[in-house]
């Protein structure tokens, strides 16, 4: 108790980041600095000297926020992306939120050239603001000794988040362990092709108007069978672990609780809310399930011997035991409610699409075929199938952009902006402008593939659109969220004609992540 005190207080008294009620790992100056040209750090250096101050950056102050999102407020009750579009028409395309309660003032920017600016001059370690909830339940948990200074996953920051990444890259980024979640995240998506023929209408095929959840269940049941080896049977809804629906209870409960903690004010840093009270208890349950699972894993793995690793759990196992069980609980917060929000867009795409649904199923019958089963070789080619994928995310992204804390001052929109400042780069509120997208607001998946008559539709700025990040930083679990989303999308296409009735206007609300609102009563008619 007294060392994790000791470790705390150091973190918080070094940190150069993070406000000081907010906690930040270590950085090693030497292991984080920046390698870049002197020319080009000369050109900054001189556009610092030009700026304007960053005191006279526009922006609300702090009691007019507090003012906006109470009662009868103009921001109370908005989602996200609305009050951040709010504040970019009063005050231009870079402004500042104040923070509140312990939290760091924000720095908002809608201009690409900083986003650019910031994502070249980051360095090895990039630091990412935004969980500083999960730090600290980290660190305050009880003395159990999974967390600590040096074991703290997404969460952490610096040198010591670049040795977490050293350790997993090998096992999650390497494309060839793609291999190892083909077969678990098809077998879970051949049980949910059946789920569909259970729970449709017998005579409109519709599927019920809670389809989403039934969505979010594929969803945990994918990122579950790779996380913790083993199938919990939530999306047939039978035969479930008994653990299984609690688990996903309490991840709905953690991602509800994000935005009322991490964006809106909150003073749960002073006095424990029933909001923190409940995103605390659902932390705890998510890790000691997850923790007694990889603990079985081990014990299946010592009495079995020696080998290389049939599954990504066995090989984060082998790297270090509290490394395989904090990868576990990050996969499952940060993997489940993503990709159901980011298939909730395919299929409505799809759905609303017919004829480039038609082409869709084309590509994948000629590659793969109606029930041939999914490899590594027959997945190679299907650009249609990934363009789908990619446009679905420009209409409907998951969440406004990125987060960053810049790495020396920096000159923004012509601004002075120190080392040290929290950025919102909101690049996903600018997909469906024109100026980025021609004819942003339809479906157009072609306009990802390499053909000439598209080149007039294609991305104008490389970072407009950076669904999985940018850099050191860039998600961890993309390669499987992109094989999860295309196995199921395809299994879905090849089985199924998929049609939606009704409107689609403001499917999505933003909670700062992407979540869809409207019933999604699909009618899905089996393929002859």
């Amino acid at each position: 108790m007294l060392s994790n005190l000791v470790n705390r207080t150091q973190i918080v008294l070094e940190s150069r980041t993070f406000c000081r009620f907010y906690s930040a790992t270590v950085v090693n100056p030497k292991t984080n600095s920046l390698s870049l040209d002197p020319s080009y750090t000369s050109i900054l250096q001189e556009e610092w000297q030009q700026a304007k101050s960053f005191k006279s950056i526009p922006g609300p102050k702090k009691f007019q926020l507090i003012r906006d999102f109470m009662s009868g407020g103009d921001f109370h009750g908005k989602t996200f992306d609305s009050v951040l579009r709010m504040c970019r028409q009063r005050y231009g395309d870079v402004y500042l939120m104040p923070g509140m309660f312990g939290k760091q003032t924000n720095l908002i920017t809608f201009n690409l050239a900083d986003h650019e600016k910031i994502f070249r001059t980051e360095g090895p370690h990039p630091l990412r603001p935004g969980n500083e909830i999960i730090f600290d339940y980290r660190l305050q948990r009880k003395n159990d000794g999974l967390y600590d200074a040096e074991n703290l996953g997404v969460a952490g920051n610096g040198a010591q988040w670049g040795r977490f990444r050293h350790a997993v890259n090998p096992v999650l980024m390497q494309p060839r362990n793609t291999v190892l979640y083909i077969e678990p995240t098809q077998k879970v998506n051949n049980d949910f092709i059946e789920r569909i023929r259970e729970i449709r209408h017998p005579t409109t095929l519709e599927v019920p108007e809670d389809f989403l959840r039934e969505i979010k269940r594929l969803a945990f049941e994918s990122v579950a069978v790779i996380a913790l080896d083993k199938e919990l049977g939530l999306v047939r809804n039978k035969n479930a672990v008994p653990e299984a629906q609690e688990l996903f209870n309490n991840l709905q409960t953690f991602n509800a609780s994000l935005y009322d903690l991490g964006i809106k004010p909150s003073i749960h840093r002073y006095i424990k809310t029933p909001t923190y009270k409940k995103f605390e208890k659902s932390m705890d349950t998510i890790t000691d399930i997850c923790r007694r699972h990889v603990e079985e894993t081990l014990q299946r793995i010592e009495g079995r011997g020696a080998d290389d690793g049939k599954s990504v759990l066995e090989k984060l196992v082998k790297i270090d035991r509290k490394i395989a069980t904090i990868m576990a609980v990050d996969m499952l917060m940060f993997g489940v409610d993503p990709t159901s929000s980011i298939m909730s867009a395919a299929l409505l795409c799809i759905a609303t699409n017919p004829e480039k649904q038609e082409r869709l199923r084309k590509e994948i019958l000629t590659a793969i075929g109606r029930n041939e089963a999914f490899s590594m070789e027959n997945m190679k080619n299907l650009p249609y199938l990934r363009a789908c994928i990619k446009e679905s995310m420009r209409l409907y992204p998951l969440i406004f952009g990125n987060m960053r804390t810049t790495a020396m001052d920096l000159c923004l929109s012509g601004y002075q902006v120190p080392k040290g400042t929290h950025v919102f780069l909101t690049s996903n509120m600018l997909l469906k402008e024109e100026c980025y997208f021609p004819q942003a607001n339809e479906f157009i998946p072609e306009r990802w593939l390499r053909m000439k008559d598209m080149d007039n539709l294609k991305i104008s700025n490389p970072f407009v659109f950076l669904p999985f990040g940018f850099g050191p930083r860039s998600c961890v679990g993309k390669r499987i969220v992109e094989l999860q989303l295309e196995i199921t999308l395809a299994n879905i296409v090849r089985n199924f004609k998929v049609e939606y009735n009704y409107p689609t206007e403001n499917a999505f609300k933003n909670y700062f992540m992407n979540t869809c609102v409207i019933p999604l009563k699909f009618k899905l008619t089996d393929l002859p």
